[in-house]
C-alpha cells in the first residue's frame, strides 16, 4: 500500500515536471505547446484528482515562473483553471473509449474534439483574465477577445494536431508499462 502510494506520488510529480519541461521546450513557438497534451495523458493515466494535482503543479512551474512574463495573479489563476481541464478531459476520454472498441478514425475525432474543447476553455479563461482584472468595460473585453482570435486559432489547431498524432503513442506507452491508476 505504501509502495503504491509512493508510485502514484512519483508519477504525479513526473507528469507535472514533464509537462512544465515540454512547455519550456516549445516556448519559442508562439501558441504551440504540448503542455496540454501531457496533462491530458496525466488524467487518462492517474485519474482526476492526481491529474489535476499534476496540472496545478505544472502550471505554477511553467506559467508562474515563466521568463516571458508570469505571475500576474488573475492570469495565473485562469491558467491553472484552464490547465486543470486537460486531465479532466483525459479521464472522460478514458471512460468513453473503455466502454466500447472505437476505430482509429473515431479515436482521432475524439482526441481532436478533446483538444478543441480544452484549448478553447483555456484560451477563453486566459483571454478574459486580463480585461476583467483591469476592469475593462464590455467594449474593451470584446475588442480584447476579438484581437486574440488569430492566436487562439493557432493554439487550437496546433493542439488538435498534437492530440491526434502525439497522444496515441503516449497512451500506448503508458498502457504498455501498466502505469495507469484511473478508474
Amino acid at each position: 500500500m505504501v509502495a503504491e502510494s509512493l508510485r502514484l506520488l512519483v508519477l504525479t510529480a513526473l507528469f507535472a515536471g514533464a509537462s512544465a519541461a515540454v512547455g519550456y521546450m516549445l516556448i519559442m513557438l508562439p501558441n504551440v505547446e504540448a503542455f496540454t497534451a501531457l496533462l491530458f495523458v496525466a488524467g487518462w493515466t492517474l485519474g482526476a484528482a492526481r491529474g489535476i494535482t499534476a496540472a496545478l503543479i505544472a502550471s505554477i512551474l511553467y506559467f508562474g515562473l515563466n521568463p516571458q512574463g508570469g505571475l500576474f495573479p488573475p492570469l495565473l489563476a485562469a491558467q491553472m483553471l484552464g490547465a486543470a481541464s486537460a486531465p479532466l478531459a483525459g479521464v472522460v476520454f478514458r471512460k468513453v473509449t473503455a466502454v466500447r472498441s472505437i476505430h482509429w478514425h473515431g479515436i482521432a475525432v475524439l482526441l481532436g474534439l478533446s483538444a478543441f474543447v480544452v484549448t478553447l476553455i483555456f484560451d477563453l479563461l486566459t483571454n478574459l483574465a486580463f480585461p476583467l482584472a483591469t476592469s475593462m468595460n464590455m467594449k474593451g473585453i470584446t475588442v480584447y477577445l476579438i484581437g486574440g482570435i488569430p492566436f487562439s486559432l493557432v493554439h487550437i489547431l496546433s493542439n488538435i494536431g498534437i492530440f491526434i498524432f502525439i497522444v496515441p503513442p503516449l497512451l500506448d506507452l503508458v498502457g504498455r508499462f501498466h502505469l495507469t491508476d484511473a478508474k
